[in-house]
């Protein structure tokens, strides 16, 4: 069977329903792609292990770009908040929700280390 393309974005998905949408999460979780956006939203499937995707390398990588210019990560979410902020001169909020075990406190902990970076 020929490899799917996975979409890091399901508005992008040709044909949007239950079965496509998880099939294209379901695909890009197998290659450790836990980022997928909806919009400007930012999906997440906890892969319960450490990813080497959270070092100075990707700070960098994801400072002052646009969302959805580089694949779906934590850090374009934290760093479009943080310029929007700058540029509005306005607070700004980022809603983080899940089930208990989703990873919600991680999420947090990688969100604070972009904006301190």
């Amino acid at each position: 069977q020929p490899q799917q393309k996975d979409y890091d974005d399901l508005c992008g998905l040709p044909d949007l329903n239950e079965k496509t949408l998880l099939e294209n999460l379901r695909n890009r979780f197998k290659q450790e792609k836990i980022y997928t956006y909806v919009g400007s939203i930012l999906t997440v499937i906890n892969p319960f292990k450490f990813l080497p995707i959270y070092n100075p390398k990707y700070v960098k990588m994801y400072d002052n770009h646009q969302l959805g210019k580089l694949e779906p990560h934590i850090y374009a979410v934290a760093d479009v908040a943080y310029h929007a902020m700058l540029q509005r001169k306005k607070n700004q909020c980022i809603v983080i929700s899940g089930e208990s075990g989703s990873g919600k406190t991680q999420s947090t902990n990688f969100l604070i280390h972009h904006l301190t970076a």
